[in-house]
């Protein structure tokens, strides 16, 4: 599953989804304070605790919503596959829309009515699938232009085509369910077998038989429009018994200027758009975003139009955060965890200053890899690194008792969590601290010598391996974000254990865009592990986070950069799962962690309660772990 378009910024929905097909048929979790692995919870709640409105919802958009956010907010709007970041991922969302397949609040993919009149299916004797959708009329950009079928199958031809490629390294991984995608990305043909423009209202897809079955095949049918008149302007598409192609002088200097403008190009300046909010402005040196209202915005899946007049997104300091609202200069901290700022904004909750929300995390914090790189391309050593770390008492001081370690890559939220909750306890490695394990797990690894040469003894300092007639030092290259008290607590914990069991830990400390770049290798150095944190795409698709395939490594997909044969191979086999097969996909989800645990791609430190804490201005606000403040904040409204 691409993760883009319609994926909920990096949160996996539970998998309480039902899956809508064109044209037919096709619990709260809560801390365990009992589970001896699990940090002790001070409170509990159901997912999705409400706050009651204390006001009727305006018929018109009024009022403003500052938005403080930890991670800087960039200047870069196109597209997560330029830019992933937490808030950018988020904010996409605001000004762009019109997916014809959407994911609802109550956990569902389904066309979206709003913009979809009719979809019909069809099974071709091929083994392909075509689904061809009207549009419903009335649908504008933002600029009062129509939406038009165009559109949409320009958007597939621009985000496949290798002109796009061309522009800062483009993923272009959208759309290669297609039938004929490889042959029109690499350039072998100028049309795209699968894409036909029927009409002004109507296209077709044709998904490629080697792409079914899938387990979210309805995703297959979701498209999002992109502006054909502002992004290839003196261009047409146009259709053909060979598929449909973009006309013109369509060039990677054209998207160069029309995109990659710094002052002018969509990327950095979109303003013809179609989602329920318009981009009024970006200050660079604030790192903040003005979005108003898009009064063409023909409402969500729902219907629902915005009734909040302008949201301004704003860098916060996470030292600072809970007293900006406290001040009055931010209105929402949203998915806010860690005990410390917990309690602080509890405490204004107890004064009557705040509101909260709670809600439990699809995903997790962690310690990840680069498992390409010297010497964490190594199993034991991200094991060693492992044992030297009190998972417990990290979980207890960072979160202080709002989250739970977890063991691989799950979160609290996820229904497979919780149907599997004891077999987790009897099947996975819970890497309790243990330096002497360490030892005896680097020693096997060949981490035998000391910087001499020689045997290496308790006390040598750190260790050495000889690699291909080359003594090479155990040193670990760690990269992480500044201010952030994450890496300050694993700073006071990691270094010294880790120096017992022969380890060096250099540390480096970077803004968000240069560790993101370094994870991409896209930096000027790679490192051996970061701290960051970890959400699951709606459609949980892990077939492409451990993907072996080159076009899935980095870019948001294979972060890991891990090539192992086992967590491909059993990911791939719960890619063509159908989707009622629920008991198989547990069956598989289970051999997934458990194989992921022992690769250990990843240190998951915790996956905690998160809580939203808001102004009292700010009313209807509800957010769950699949229904971020990107989603709800299209419900909610504000009294001044």
């Amino acid at each position: 599953m691409k993760k883009k378009r319609l994926l909920s910024a990096l949160l996996v929905a539970a998998m309480t989804v039902s899956l809508t097909a064109c044209g037919g048929d096709d619990g709260a979790v809560t801390n365990n304070a009992n589970d001896a692995n699990a940090a002790p919870a001070t409170e509990t709640v159901e997912e999705g605790t409400e706050v009651a409105a204390t006001s009727e919802r305006p018929e018109t958009p009024m009022g403003q919503l500052i938005i403080g956010s930890v991670t800087d907010m960039e200047g870069d709007f196109y597209d997560p596959d330029f830019n992933n970041n937490a808030t950018n991922y988020k904010a996409y969302d605001l000004i762009h829309g019109y997916n014809t397949v959407t994911y609802t609040k109550e956990g569902m993919f389904e066309l979206d009515p709003t913009v979809v009149a009719n979809c019909d299916a069809t099974d071709n004797e091929d083994g392909t699938k075509t689904y061809t959708i009207t549009l419903n009329d009335g649908l504008l950009w933002s600029d009062g232009s129509p939406v038009t079928a165009k559109d949409y199958v320009f958007a597939t031809l621009l985000e496949s085509s290798p002109e796009m490629m061309g522009v800062d390294n483009y993923s272009a991984t959208a759309y290669t369910q297609i039938d004929g995608w490889d042959d029109y990305n690499s350039g072998a043909t100028e049309n795209l077998k699968g894409m036909h423009l029927i009409d002004d209202k109507t296209f077709s897809i044709t998904v490629a038989a080697d792409e079914l079955p899938f387990h979210y095949d309805i995703y297959y049918a979701g498209v999002m429009p992109r502006p054909l008149a502002v992004i290839a302007p003196e261009c047409d598409v146009v259709d053909s018994e060979d598929g449909a192609s973009i006309s013109g002088d369509f060039t990677t200097e054209l998207l160069l200027e029309t995109i990659n403008n710094t002052d002018t190009g969509y990327r950095y300046n979109p303003q013809v758009t179609c989602g329920p909010y318009k981009l009024e402005s970006y200050d660079a040196a604030s790192r903040q975003a003005t979005y108003v209202v898009n009064d063409k915005f023909a409402g969500d899946y729902r219907g629902v139009k915005p009734a909040i007049e302008k949201v301004i997104i704003k860098t916060v300091s996470a030292d600072t955060q809970i007293n900006e609202l406290k001040a009055g200069t931010v209105d929402l901290l949203f998915q806010i965890s860690g005990g410390t700022d917990i309690e602080a904004g509890l405490d204004l909750v107890d004064e009557g200053v705040a509101q909260k929300h709670t809600f439990f995390r699809n995903g997790y914090g962690k310690i990840q890899f680069d498992c390409s790189q010297f010497p964490t391309d190594s199993k034991s050593v991200r094991q060693a690194i492992a044992y030297c770390l009190d998972r417990n008492e990290f979980a207890r001081q960072y979160s202080g008792g709002y989250a739970t370690i977890v063991h691989s890559a799950y979160g609290l939220a996820q229904w497979e969590y919780s149907e599997s909750k004891d077999w987790i306890d009897q099947n996975l490695n819970t890497y309790d601290k243990n330096i002497e394990t360490a030892k005896e797990i680097l020693a096997a690894d060949g981490w035998n010598l000391n910087e001499s040469g020689e045997e290496y003894k308790d006390g040598d300092g750190t260790r050495y391996k000889e690699v291909d007639g080359e003594l090479k030092p155990l040193v670990i290259e760690w990269c992480n974000t500044e201010g952030n008290p994450v890496s300050e607590l694993l700073a006071t914990m990691l270094p010294e254990a880790m120096e017992e069991a022969g380890m060096e830990l250099k540390a480096t400390s970077v803004d968000f865009p240069t560790l993101s770049a370094a994870i991409d290798h896209q930096g000027d150095k790679i490192y051996n592990m970061y701290n960051l944190g970890s959400g699951f795409a709606t459609a949980y698709s892990p077939w492409y986070y451990y993907s072996k395939d080159e076009q899935y490594m980095g870019a948001g997909y294979n972060s890991n950069w891990i090539l192992n044969d086992d967590l491909a191979g059993v990911t791939a086999t719960m890619r063509n799962i159908p989707y009622d097969d629920k008991e198989t996909w547990l069956e598989n989800w289970q051999q997934f962690v458990l194989t992921w645990n022992e690769e250990l791609p990843d240190i998951p430190l915790y996956s905690d309660e998160y809580h939203d804490f808001y102004s009292n201005k700010l009313q209807g606000w509800d957010t769950t772990s699949i229904w971020e403040w990107s989603s709800a904040i299209i419900d909610a409204w504000v009294t001044e």
